[in-house]
């Protein structure tokens, strides 16, 4: 199976999730200010913030830091924080800011049918470039971690709706509302008979994706958030990964550009090309030219000028960025997400950081956990 049931870890009922459930740790990576009130928002109270690193942080001490997760995930995993579901996925509806409800389904991944590497041609196939250089920190966690808690959304291209339309949702686990403005989350156990309904479903995707890419190797999987966390659980010779899957033609499903922003540069230049600060470019048939082309732009300006380059998922909070002392944005358009399966089968992954599944507050949370058996 590609895709299959797990044995998943849930917090406890006396758990406060609205403290529990946290966004993923590579959003707000240029806002430590939104970190640092939730931590305060936090405190004490068990936390999946305490059990990864936002990347706002990573110029700390990172063997301390993996130390620090690594204690906190064996100290709730021995005081009662969790309960286990055996043998099954969980059916989410997350309602977003929006006010639409995507749906997903979480399970575990066959890692043995994951390449990340360019030139893949393997059924579960990252749509962005990988980073090699992003991946050590997130090993050395991960390598001696005694449980995994996945950010990793995965696309399936389900015109059919085969699968979401065999979900019957059994017990309801949790119902709350997610701090920092992310929405609601509903969540329920699906087991037995009608977990084997969905493995029959996942069966019948497989079969339309290889009629569909005759004469290529189809892909059956696209990672639409979490590759360098896939890529990182490859890396760590796991044969399985926790992810949720979404239907990429869920109305739900909204794709929003990863903006560049410079920070720390001489804006000089860039104002007499572009005659302000602030710049937003023309969507163009080759979305993973028009992306190479702009990184190409920001690191050769960057060499010349000084600074550094971070990528912002939203546009008002880029536009800010852009209009501070020594700073300049580019303004990316959206990727046509129906052209995202055909794009990856037929020429590969696109350049890191070519798109992104919705606002930044609609990112996942983290919530679910499974042990790892190190």
């Amino acid at each position: 199976m590609i895709f299959s049931r797990a044995d998943v870890l849930i917090p406890s009922p006396t758990i406060d999730l609205e403290k529990w459930s946290v966004i993923a740790c590579d959003q707000h990576s240029a806002e430590p200010e939104y970190w640092d009130a939730l931590d305060r928002f936090v405190g004490n109270a068990p936390s999946t913030l305490r059990m990864m690193l936002p990347e706002a942080y990573l110029d700390r001490d990172a063997v301390q830091e993996a130390e620090s997760i690594h204690e906190t995930m064996q100290h709730y995993l021995e005081n009662g924080v969790f309960t286990e579901l055996h043998d099954s996925y969980i059916y989410a509806e997350r309602t977003l800011p929006s006010g639409a409800v995507r749906r997903g389904l979480v399970g575990k991944v066959d890692l043995d049918q994951y390449d990340y590497r360019k030139g893949s041609v393997s059924p579960i196939r990252a749509t962005e470039g990988t980073v090699e250089e992003r991946l050590p920190p997130r090993v050395r966690i991960r390598s001696e971690a005694p449980l995994e808690m996945p950010h990793i959304m995965i696309f399936i291209d389900d015109p059919e709706d085969y699968v979401f339309s065999s979900v019957e949702p059994g017990q309801l686990l949790y119902d709350f509302t997610l701090n920092c403005g992310g929405g609601h989350l509903i969540g329920r156990q699906i087991t037995g008979s009608a977990a084997d309904r969905i493995d029959s479903a996942f069966t019948r995707l497989s079969d339309a994706a290889k009629n569909k890419y005759s004469g290529y190797a189809p892909v059956v999987l696209a990672i639409g958030d979490g590759n360098h966390s896939l890529a990182t659980a490859k890396k760590c010779g796991d044969h399985d990964a926790m992810a949720e899957i979404v239907n990429i033609n869920d109305p739900a499903i909204v794709f929003e550009p990863i903006h560049r922003v410079l920070f720390g540069t001489d804006t000089t230049d860039f104002i007499r090309q572009y005659g302000s600060s602030i710049t937003r470019l023309e969507r163009t048939d080759d979305y993973a030219s028009l992306i190479a082309e702009t990184d190409r732009f920001c690191k050769d300006y960057l060499a010349r000028h000084g600074g550094t380059v971070d990528y912002i998922h939203n546009d008002d909070a880029a536009i800010e960025m852009g209009s501070r002392e020594n700073c300049a944005a580019i303004l990316l358009p959206t990727l046509d997400k129906r052209t995202l399966f055909d794009s990856v089968v037929k020429h590969g992954p696109f350049p890191k950081k070519s798109f992104s599944i919705g606002q930044a507050a609609e990112k996942r949370y983290y919530l679910e956990c499974r042990k790892l058996g190190r």
